[in-house]
């Protein structure tokens, strides 16, 4: 269980947790956290069972779904910590804390909403890095390019109606470049890469429910 939020998790047998063998079927999986939160319930008293339960939970989450089954199976010949591709981040445990979930059912659509709202986040933050670099590079274009006139004004290479030109439209030329470039680069860059991140997420999301078959 990731404790930490590390990206480090401290294997965990959660075949022992349950009380199952390896090859124990999916109904079995359900059955047996079933009796694991009934157990936690009549020994309600014990001060450590909401940490309790969220192991559980995990437990549950990770062989209640043949993938995830796949990839927690062929990490148990690891050694006693290792990276963890399906660690609950910290901001989750947090989540779990608020929330206190109970059921395999709830702890699926709060990790899905998590991940939502993680995904969100993720995007806003990469809309952001890449405006700012637009802007720097927009920015850059323009103070070489006016050091340019600069250097033309010096040497007598720009004809009067052009200087002319530069002194009076100069600002409003730059603004109205800096606003056409920043529109073109949202509806033909943003917007496009944004979609395609959300196709990506579908077609990982339809993979792994056809991984799991009927």
């Amino acid at each position: 269980m990731n404790r930490f939020g590390t990206g480090l998790s401290r294997k965990t047998d959660y075949y022992v947790l349950l009380g199952l063998s390896r090859d124990a079927s999916s109904k079995a999986v359900e059955e047996a956290f079933h009796r694991y939160v009934q157990n936690l319930k009549e020994h309600s008293w014990v001060p450590w069972k909401d940490a309790e339960l969220r192991e559980g939970a995990e437990a549950y989450y990770h062989l209640s779904d043949p993938l995830r089954r796949k990839r927690y199976d062929s990490s148990l010949d690891y050694e006693l910590v290792l990276p963890d591709p399906e660690g609950v981040p910290e901001e989750f445990e947090q989540y779990f804390e608020v929330q206190k979930i109970s059921t395999p059912k709830e702890y699926e659509r709060l990790y899905k909403q998590f991940l939502m709202l993680k995904y969100e986040r993720e995007d806003k933050l990469w809309i952001f890095r890449a405006t700012i670099y637009f802007i720097l590079a927009c920015f850059s274009a323009l103070v070489i390019s006016s050091l340019v006139f600069v250097v033309f004004q010096k040497n007598g290479w720009l004809s009067t109606s052009a200087d002319l030109f530069y002194r009076r439209w100069g600002l409003l030329f730059s603004c109205t470049f800096m606003g056409t470039a920043y529109t073109l680069f949202r509806i033909f860059y943003l917007e496009r890469e944004i979609s395609l991140r959300e196709k990506k997420r579908e077609i990982e999301q339809n993979e792994e429910v056809s991984d799991i078959g009927p």
